[in-house]
């Protein structure tokens, strides 16, 4: 529903059916209000400046004049005013009251910060952006640590250009160094002798060696860190900006959700009454302006 009051017209205007009203209480200064309830929005234009339209958010002020409009309507005779228009009406009222307050300026983090729908659209598109980055800082993190578990082991085998002699007194040599080493800590080697007891000199030349190298890859690679880029804020009516880490504009978004759930309880418990409301006289006397949390 929108709603035009001209004050020097004296009408008010409901969608499109404008009706005589008394219009004195607007200031003098105002010429014209309009209002859309959806929005939770409204427009105000002034007679004694420059006629541009002014932003404005609160209702209340102008629902006396939509009430009049509905005691007017109900004296129609030729096209009455009907209980389900009326219920319409104030329905959209109590709508009109919950959209602007919704978006009234929010203190928390020690500032005072915008809520409006815009400003948490913005928000979420902050957190939605940082989550991206997180979901693929997960799959980051899956990966290294199934490259964490990998085992790699790798076998040189040497042969020397001769044949191996025999040791005086009889029985090969088995020369077989082991080499471990694990690649997140200091390389060791570690050379295992396993043969008969060479005692000595060898003759003939060279000697045949096996050698072994064991690498078991354990590097244990850290996963990179999750954590969502500090974005920058400005206060509600301020040209500076702050620096919220992302979890602070996660606490913020979830406090501006709390205030908006409460105010829909408030909103529910209206509309309810309205819609119990058996005639007219009832709907146009029941204050839509009472008891809202904030």
């Amino acid at each position: 529903m929108d709603f035009v009051v001209a004050r020097s017209e004296g009408i008010v205007s409901i969608d499109n059916q404008p009706l005589v009203i008394d219009t004195s209480l607007l200031a003098s200064n105002v010429a014209l209000v309009a209002y859309d309830c959806t929005a939770g929005s409204g427009k105000i234009e002034y007679n004694d400046r420059l006629r541009l339209l002014e932003s404005f958010i609160d209702v209340t002020p102008y629902v006396s004049f939509v009430n009049a409009w509905l005691t007017q309507a109900a004296l129609i005779t030729t096209t009455p005013l009907t209980l389900s228009l009326a219920q319409s009406i104030k329905l959209s009222l109590v709508d009109g009251i919950f959209n602007s307050k919704r978006q009234l300026p929010i203190t928390a983090l020690g500032n005072t910060w915008d809520a409006s729908d815009q400003s948490l659209m913005n928000m979420q598109a902050a957190i939605a952006s940082w989550d991206v980055a997180a979901s693929a800082t997960s799959a980051d993190t899956t990966l290294t640590q199934n490259f964490n578990g990998m085992g790699i082991d790798t076998h040189q085998t040497q042969f020397a250009a001769v044949s191996p002699p025999s040791p005086a007194g009889g029985g090969a040599i088995s020369y077989v160094p082991g080499y471990t080493t694990n690649l997140d800590q200091t390389v060791s080697f570690a050379d295992n002798v396993n043969s008969d007891a060479y005692i000595g000199s060898v003759s003939g030349g060279g000697f045949y060696q096996q050698a072994l190298f064991s690498a078991n890859y354990n590097a244990q690679l850290a996963p990179p860190a999750v954590k969502g880029p500090d974005i920058q804020i400005s206060p509600y009516n301020s040209p500076a900006t702050v620096t919220l880490a992302m979890s602070d504009v996660r606490m913020l978004i979830s406090t501006i959700n709390s205030r908006r759930t409460t105010l829909q309880n408030t909103r529910l418990t209206k509309r309810n009454a309205i819609n119990s409301k058996t005639t007219i006289t009832d709907i146009i006397a029941y204050d839509v302006t009472a008891g809202w949390p904030f």
